[in-house]
């Protein structure tokens, strides 16, 4: 089973193979959404920008598109930045939430 490290909250989880890295860090009552966020975010669809986190280390699959056009400005500063509700999970990785 893969392992997710999220540093920011010092705490790891175990996930099935090709879980969401949003919908586990919500099973798990892990807050991947800052302030107001936490009850105002588009549900995992990609649209609000509001789940970005930094894949520290690990393999996620590329990228897809809605990433790439919602996330293009801040992935020119740091390209390790994903939308969690995007992200499939199918290895150990670490993130660093609220960033």
């Amino acid at each position: 089973m893969p392992e997710v490290s999220f540093i920011n909250q010092d705490m790891k989880i175990n996930v099935e193979p090709g879980t969401n890295l949003r919908e586990a860090a919500i099973k798990e009552y892990i807050s991947i959404y800052p302030h107001v966020f936490k009850i105002l975010n588009c549900r995992g669809r990609g649209l609000c920008v509001s789940c970005v986190v930094e894949v520290v280390s690990g393999e996620v699959d590329p990228p897809n598109e809605i990433e790439l056009e919602k996330l293009k400005k801040k992935r020119e500063k740091n390209p390790n930045l994903r939308l969690g509700c995007q992200i499939t999970v199918n290895s150990d990785i670490e993130v660093k939430t609220h960033v």
